[in-house]
């Protein structure tokens, strides 16, 4: 997501720069944002083309950025479709999702019916909390919804830096079963310059292990918990954003992987 479309403007995203960047660097999941693929079908290519790309590299789609769901349906359902388009071809194990308006019982139906329509696809949901969110903004909140929407393989992505920066506790993390986490996204942050909490998580993250975080607490006691599945690397910065690709990728790779070796 550091070189989105949706960050970058009118800069191409560079996707198979990424893709090839982040395949040397050693990863072998990819991520490839729903922003990015569109600029990526605009300029001619097709989703076909980057799944080939993708598998050419020795990776696979592992997650789609980012379905956000609210409580204008016609658009919620513009978006469904528009990824499940992109779904059916690169066969992501999840869609990321962002439930951004309050949940009420008309958003509760949208998002059962986004959790019918990835699901057919065998697809789940991966759900994002948000500490600025009027909803779903943390741990208990997005437990909460997952029980009230009841949809088969959703989960919750439990990202560093929202756990750091909201209002969960250790207690929290502690108490979350390990059969309702989709994967963990993994950043760090030095300490906050200002109350603008998007400005700060789109532009200030750093590799992890330069930043404040207890992230050797944080691994863990997801290990403790069992977790062995997926770790996403969202180092997003706007010192970084330019840095060469390959540079960049073995950034990310190394200091992440130091923390699970």
């Amino acid at each position: 997501m550091n070189r989105s479309a949706y960050l970058l403007g009118d800069e191409d995203p560079d996707l198979p720069g990424q893709i090839d960047a982040a395949a040397r660097a050693g990863f072998r999941s990819m991520g490839p944002d729903a922003f990015s693929i569109a600029r990526w079908c605009e300029a001619g290519s097709s989703v076909e083309e980057l799944a080939d790309r993708i598998e050419s590299a020795g990776m696979r789609t592992f997650e789609l950025p980012a379905l956000l769901v609210g409580d204008d349906a016609a658009q919620t359902r513009a978006q469904t479709d528009a990824m499940a388009a992109i779904a059916r071809v690169l066969r992501p194990e999840f869609v990321q999702l962002n439930v951004e308006s309050k949940v009420d019982a008309a958003v509760l139906d949208e998002l059962q019916r986004v959790g019918d329509v990835f699901g057919q696809l065998g697809v789940n949901l991966a759900i994002e909390y948000l500490p600025w969110l009027p909803d779903v903004s943390n741990l208990q909140s997005t437990r909460a919804l997952l029980q009230r929407a009841g949809i088969e393989g959703a989960g919750i992505i439990v990202d560093t830096w929202h756990f750091f920066f909201g209002d969960d506790t250790w207690d929290d993390l502690a108490a979350l079963p390990l059969s309702e986490i989709a994967y963990v996204q993994f950043d760090d942050h030095p300490a906050l310059e200002s109350d603008d909490l998007v400005a700060e998580t789109l532009g200030r993250r750093v590799m992890p292990g330069e930043g404040q975080f207890e992230l050797e607490r944080f691994c863990s006691l997801m290990r403790d918990k069992g977790f062995d599945g997926v770790v996403s690397c969202e180092i997003l910065s706007e010192e970084t954003r330019r840095m060469d690709l390959g540079e960049f990728a073995q950034r990310v790779y190394e200091s992440s992987r130091s923390f699970w070796p």
